[in-house]
């Protein structure tokens, strides 16, 4: 139906002239889909923040794994295109992903900080889904907030473990040979054994004294006691209202369709306090967002 596709992971995630002109060299011509290449294949560079990979790996899944999926897809797509057919089979194979991966990256992380004695917490779609107490959706990554002052410790933990660390510095890659400073605030961390997730995303932010701090707005404060939450495997998270808060995006920047759903999920589980912390929280860092009619 369509040509092999390859996903490849670059940061940053657009190729700039120099890449651009090497691809050229190479045959590859830009289209709207990815880099084509006359040979019958074509490279997909997909964005870290959409989701997507993660959905086209659990579609793909599905598709080798279930022959009547795989003739429904074919035929869905031959009617009405491939982001049809990706919709129509988007449901089932999100359903296997969490039968078949379910918690397993969240349990190879949770085992490499096993012993760290730093207040780390599983953030993001991880969070989201240790308070629902079940798997939503395949994820590209894996986030979890740690204190800056951590970072010897659990470089040195990881590194002992056989993982690949790289600073994020201005959307570049950069060695992780000292401790990153805000602004700066991430690490990608990477392991071969890691299951189905793409990487582990580490965000530093200042905890200091028994406090959160908003990374966005440091005067948005909670008690750190209030906002780390540990499930019965005794695996710690944010709270949804704090996680949900770095989805709802910043002034000029729209919640992505990831975080829609995830705010869709979660926000009618929410406690009459923890909706009114998130209300007043974006009153003040994103005044008129659309979630505050929803809460």
């Amino acid at each position: 139906m369509d040509v092999p596709e390859l996903h490849v992971d670059l940061l940053p995630e657009t190729p700039d002239p120099a890449a651009q002109a090497v691809l050229r060299a190479l045959g590859y011509v830009p289209g709207p889909d990815g880099w084509a290449h006359p040979g019958g294949w074509r490279l997909v560079f997909p964005a870290h923040d959409s989701g997507w990979r993660a959905r086209q790996q659990a579609l793909r899944a599905l598709l080798r794994a279930d022959a009547a999926a795989a003739a429904q897809y074919r035929q869905v797509y031959r009617a009405a295109g491939r982001e049809a057919a990706d919709q129509a089979l988007e449901e089932p194979a999100t359903a296997r992903h969490a039968g078949v991966v379910g918690w397993a990256p969240l349990a190879f992380v949770a085992d490499a900080l096993r012993g760290l004695e730093a207040p780390w917490m599983f953030a993001a779609g991880g969070a989201m889904d240790l308070h629902l107490g079940r798997v939503t959706r395949p994820h590209d990554d894996l986030d979890v907030v740690l204190p800056y002052e951590a970072q010897d410790a659990v470089r040195a933990n990881l590194h002992a473990r056989g993982w690949r660390t790289d600073a994020v510095l201005d959307g570049q890659y950069a060695v992780w040979d000292a401790p990153v400073v805000p602004p700066h605030h991430q690490v990608h961390a990477r392991h071969p054994a890691l299951p189905d997730v793409l990487m582990l995303d580490l965000m530093f932010t200042d905890l200091s004294g028994g406090t959160w701090h908003y990374r966005r707005d440091p005067a948005v404060t909670r008690p750190l006691a209030e906002v780390r939450r540990v499930d019965g495997r005794g695996w710690p998270f944010l709270a949804p209202e704090v996680a949900l808060l770095f989805k709802a995006g910043m002034p000029g920047r729209p919640p992505r369709p990831k975080d829609e759903a995830d705010f869709r999920r979660v926000a009618p589980t929410l406690d009459p306090v923890a909706r009114a912390w998130l209300r007043g929280a974006l009153d003040r860092v994103v005044p008129g967002h659309p979630w505050q009619a929803a809460l």
